[in-house]
């Protein structure tokens, strides 16, 4: 499979990344059986989240002996520093790994949560710190809002953007794409298939 570096991170990564929501609706080791069966296709990125019930804990299974050979990414939903520290810590414990290629700050669609990630003890904080100690490689952010989707490029503080983008969504088309590539911001397409929406 043609990988693509992804952006500023330097990580070059599989075009097709698995997404880590369907797999919690199979059993364990149904569901760690489609990871592989993915990777040994040529999938090597792999995001997922700390929301995701099962999930991370699924992947980890299934990487366990082929963590070089995969980037993985996650994301916390917290905005204070405090409570993203306790979800790294469970991210990792979850996934039985030391470190995480990507940590995204999820769904950030609201200008004042926004605000809250970026300003005095928030989950930026934390982030920073993960990077410092070398439990994290590189920070990104995810949103359902194009402007603060376009505000988060811009500000130079994120490696990656990942933001809806399918045949039907294309409302990145325009602005965020073209903007993210001028910022060489990471532009991780998220629902490509609208959440299963299209066959």
């Amino acid at each position: 499979m043609k990988k693509s570096r992804l952006g500023k991170t330097g990580l070059m990564v599989s075009e097709l990344g698995f997404g880590g929501i369907p797999i919690m609706q199979l059993g364990v080791n149904d569901a760690a059986e489609m990871v592989r069966y993915c990777f040994d296709r040529g999938v090597t990125f792999f995001d997922t989240a700390n929301g995701y019930t099962t999930s991370e804990e699924r992947i980890g299974k299934a990487i366990q002996g082929r963590r070089d050979e995969v980037v993985l990414a996650t994301k916390t939903g917290a905005r204070d520093k405090e409570t993203a520290e306790e979800h790294l810590a469970l991210s990792l414990r979850r996934m039985q790994v030391e470190h995480i290629d990507l940590w995204q700050f999820h769904n950030v669609s609201e200008f004042a949560a926004y605000e809250q990630v970026l300003g005095p003890g928030g989950a930026l904080e934390a982030a920073r710190d993960a990077v410092q100690a070398g439990k994290v490689g590189h920070i990104g952010i995810s949103s359902h809002s194009m402007e603060v989707a376009l505000a988060a490029v811009q500000s130079g503080l994120f490696e990656t953007i990942q933001f809806p983008f399918n045949y039907v969504t294309i409302e990145a088309e325009s602005q965020l794409v073209p903007l993210a590539r001028s910022q060489d911001v990471g532009f991780i397409a998220m629902k490509p298939f609208g959440g299963g929406l299209l066959d």
